[in-house]
């Protein structure tokens, strides 16, 4: 029993570090969209010339639903496991993983759209695209992490690490998924702006 409490009390430990985490790697994206939001306005400004129009990557649609898509798996897997609902919880968590992992084809697609655009004859005028590529590139290593987490995670299921009790890991992964769900959202919104900026330059 007193090896439980201690167990309780250390996870406590480490939510408040996660938090903090969290926290410095806010600060660090919003930095990033800021910069993005303000670069976009100097280079369509009328003394800077022609700008290259800058289009939103169709696939980034997906990425976004996919994204959301792990997040509410890993939430559903929380209240799954504190509900001693195990085989529903196994199972979220490996769709899940399966989804976390096909993000990256999904992205791949969208890092490709933006790469073929960089090189495009009137990209000699200037364009957004290599800042974008920056930022996407960013949010996918970051998106490795998470998938780091639900791989560690299926490791505590094999090893039967889970209870109603326990499960600091399986809400850390899905407070992590939740926090790369607000920042791709962000994300998002700043390349909308920037596609729609450009397009009345």
């Amino acid at each position: 029993m007193g090896l439980q409490r201690a167990q309780l009390q250390e996870d406590r430990r480490l939510e408040q570090g996660v938090w903090l985490f969290l926290v410095s790697l806010a600060i660090f994206f919003i930095g990033c969209i800021i910069l993005f939001a303000i670069y976009v306005k100097l280079r369509v400004a009328p003394d800077v010339g022609r700008i290259q129009p800058f289009y939103l990557p169709p696939s980034f649609i997906l990425t976004t639903l996919n994204l959301l898509a792990v997040s509410v798996l890993l939430h559903m897997a929380v209240q799954a496991i504190r509900r001693e609902m195990r085989q529903e919880f196994i199972r979220y968590v490996i769709i899940a993983f399966v989804l976390s992992i096909t993000f990256f084809a999904v992205q791949g697609l969208g890092l490709t759209y933006v790469i073929m655009r960089m090189y495009q004859p009137d990209a000699a005028n200037g364009n957004l695209y290599g800042l974008t590529f920056f930022l996407v590139i960013v949010h996918a290593l970051h998106v490795i992490g998470g998938v780091a987490g639900i791989t560690f995670l299926l490791f505590g299921i094999a090893k039967d690490r889970y209870d109603h009790e326990r499960h600091f890991p399986v809400r850390f992964a899905a407070i992590y998924w939740h926090f790369l769900d607000v920042v791709w959202i962000l994300m998002f919104a700043s390349f909308a702006f920037a596609a729609h900026i450009t397009d009345k330059a």
